[in-house]
This record gives C-alpha cells, sequence and structure tokens, in this order.
C-alpha cells in the first residue's frame, strides 16, 4: 500500500501470459489462471503418456478503491506484479503552527 497505489504480487511458476486473466473492479482484484501440459514418449512399443491441468483463482478485496482503466500488469520470472492507481489517494497534509 503506497500513497497512491496499490501493489498485489502473486508469485505463478511455470504460468505464461497468455495463461493468466487478470480483471479489476473498484474493491476486488481476481487473478485466474489455467495451463495444461502433455507429455509423450514412445520407447520401441510403448508410448508414455502423461496430461496435466494446473489452475489458480484469487479474489483480493482491495482496502481501498481503484481506477480499472488505469491497472498495469506484468509477469517477469513466474511472478505476477498488479499495479493499482488509488481512485482518491490519501494525501499527507502538513499541520503548521500559529502564533497567539
Amino acid at each position: 500500500d503506497a500513497d497512491d497505489e496499490l501493489i498485489v504480487r502473486a508469485d505463478l511458476p511455470g504460468f505464461r501470459e497468455k495463461d493468466i486473466e487478470v480483471r479489476v473492479e473498484p474493491r476486488r482484484l481476481i487473478i485466474s489462471g489455467k495451463r495444461d501440459q502433455a507429455y509423450e514418449q514412445q520407447k520401441r512399443k510403448t508410448i508414455y503418456s502423461d496430461r496435466r491441468s494446473d489452475e489458480v483463482f484469487r479474489l483480493v478485496r482491495l482496502s481501498e478503491e481503484v481506477d480499472p482503466n488505469k491497472v498495469k500488469a506484468t509477469l517477469q520470472d513466474g511472478t505476477l506484479e498488479v499495479e493499482l492507481p488509488k481512485v482518491h489517494p490519501s494525501r499527507k497534509i502538513p499541520v503548521s503552527t500559529r502564533a497567539a
């Protein structure tokens, strides 16, 4: 949680950009992904075959309202990073003293 944005990081090892879907609502982030893998090896008359499917689904309730149109998502080395700009970022208000 930064002053003007929320940052969410999710580890998704083995997933590629095309396997992941990110959806954003003003107070929710939804991350879903699915990947299928197939492996086949033939030794003489025997065929070894293995199929595997992995899925991920995460729903994150956000502490502040964000602007869904300005969200950025990047995937690097198996880590998804989602930058969510706040709609009304909190501002620090300087406090001054008044002479009596």
